[in-house]
């Protein structure tokens, strides 16, 4: 709403007590209920056949854990990775543009800036009228995310068990978005007076969650999918309530791109891409990839003889040519596969050492499968390492472990955590209680959206874990004389 005084006339004071009760009645219903929540601007011309001109379909998503995120220096995500698919079908290039504003990104679709919007976006009616959806992807329901009640008892019990114990309580959600939705159909639905915090498009989801963890709002709303993934890294949240039945979730694409959405509904209808879809679900969403808890025991490896396994020869011949004990170098295989040289993990990371088939191209080895290959091939990754530390970290023991962490993860999300360090106050040269405890804040919003953390979205408890746990298997193989 605008209002234009002008001040060459001065105000009645009939005007001025409209004006008030304007101002007023703008105030409650922005507070009840927001409406056209899309930008209400042209749809660009652009539909496959510039695409396809163009030679790149331009993808527009969010940086987090289930959408888009950099891991051991390859891009992932489950919607990156359905999309890129959709491209390298119709032999197109893929760009894209990560963008944390939702209502930034409905805007630049609207306005030719992206082609697809694949970030768990629901389907919706006020989103219908402005944009075209996909068939959906997969399907969903809406949680309400609350703080566990303190345990006075055995009769404890949460604070809100349904829906309609809503009443009169504060719910801070995204402004346009399907929460808030949801929230004003079953508002009206059940009379209830639900009171609405509209949060702007810059918060998202994560940041929300975690809001509600350190008790700075009382209660927020997310699909299931993504607070599955989030609940292990908040021991506070309950999120066991629902106030949806399962929503579908689409990608959204402009109302005159036709040839746009057929391409992408047939595409979907074929066998491989529902097996692709589905195998893409398990990986991101059904299987627990998150690590356990930060200071959860893990037992050490147990030793068999005067031997650890079937690479000890390689690992003593290769380990002093990067100044390594070689049972450190037995260590990092047994942490990352049991020295299991057949095992491909979730992100695709392969072999005895686990390394990345785009690492272990550029290190020499093309068969991943092969122990002495990978072997080689990490041994070098860890050499590059090194050289590229040597600078930064001057003190060898201390360049290990960043080592070891940037071996895990990335080295871009520990540059990205250096600069957090130095922002916090903390040491970036020193890894326990100082670069790591910056790492673990990449998983915040507020962190990982800074402008100068360029890697972004990070999840921190796996390499947080990963370098106390080699260096643990490692001083436990020196604790063996039989392992000299």
């Amino acid at each position: 709403m605008m209002l234009i005084a002008d001040r060459r006339f001065s105000l009645s004071r009939w005007f001025m007590c409209l004006l008030a009760l304007t101002c007023l009645f703008w105030a409650y219903s922005c507070h009840r209920k927001i409406e056209n929540p899309i930008p209400n601007i042209p749809n660009a011309e652009i539909d496959l056949d510039s695409i396809y001109r163009r030679g790149s379909i331009i993808l527009l998503t969010e940086n987090s854990s289930s959408t888009y995120f950099q891991y051991r220096n390859t891009e992932r995500g489950y919607d990156f990775e359905a999309v890129r698919a959709f491209a390298q079908a119709h032999h197109l290039k893929l760009e894209v543009k990560v963008v944390q504003d939702l209502d930034e990104m409905f805007g630049m679709l609207m306005r030719g800036e992206g082609d697809i919007i694949a970030s768990n976006i629901t389907i919706t009616p006020n989103r219908l009228e402005r944009m075209e959806f996909t068939k959906p992807v997969y399907t969903t329901r809406q949680m309400l995310v609350q703080h566990k009640p303190t345990m006075l008892g055995a009769d404890t019990v949460l604070a809100i068990r349904d829906s309609t114990m809503l009443e009169d309580q504060t719910i801070c959600v995204h402004r346009y978005s399907a929460f808030q939705e949801q929230l004003n159909a079953m508002s009206e639905r059940l009379d209830l007076d639900l009171k609405m915090e509209n949060s702007s498009g810059e918060i998202g989801t994560g940041e929300m969650i975690r809001l509600v963890n350190n008790r700075s709002i009382g209660l927020t709303v997310t699909d299931e999918n993504l607070i599955q993934m989030d609940l292990p890294l908040h021991d506070s949240i309950d999120a066991s309530v629902p106030i949806s039945e399962p929503q579908a979730i689409a990608w959204a694409v402009r109302k005159n791109a036709p040839q746009l959405l057929a391409a992408l509904n047939t595409w979907m209808d074929h066998e491989f891409t529902k097996l692709l879809l589905n195998n893409l679900h398990g990986k991101y969403f059904q299987v627990d990839v998150s690590p356990v808890a930060i200071n959860h025991a893990f037992e050490l490896p147990p030793i068999p003889g005067d031997s650890i396994c079937p690479y000890d020869t390689l690992f003593r011949r290769l380990a002093p040519s990067i100044g390594w004990d070689w049972r450190m170098l037995a260590a990092l295989g047994y942490q990352e596969s049991g020295f299991n040289s057949k095992v491909t993990s979730w992100s695709g990371a392969m072999g005895v050492m686990q390394l990345m088939p785009e690492t272990g191209t550029t290190f020499g080895c093309d068969s991943l499968f092969d122990a002495r290959c990978n072997i080689l091939a990490a041994v070098e990754c860890i050499r590059y390492l090194q050289n590229s530390w040597s600078a930064r970290i001057r003190n060898a023991k201390e360049r290990d472990k960043f080592v070891l962490a940037s071996y895990n993860i990335g080295q871009g999300h520990i540059f990205d955590a250096q600069l957090i360090a130095r922002k916090i106050g903390l040491s970036d040269t020193i890894w326990d209680g100082n670069v790591a405890e910056a790492l673990l804040l990449k998983q915040e919003e507020k962190y990982f959206r800074l402008p100068e953390v360029k890697h972004g979205y990070c999840n921190a408890k796996e390499p947080y874990q990963f370098v106390a746990r080699v260096q643990a298997i490692c001083n436990q193989y020196k604790r063996s004389s039989q392992l000299k």
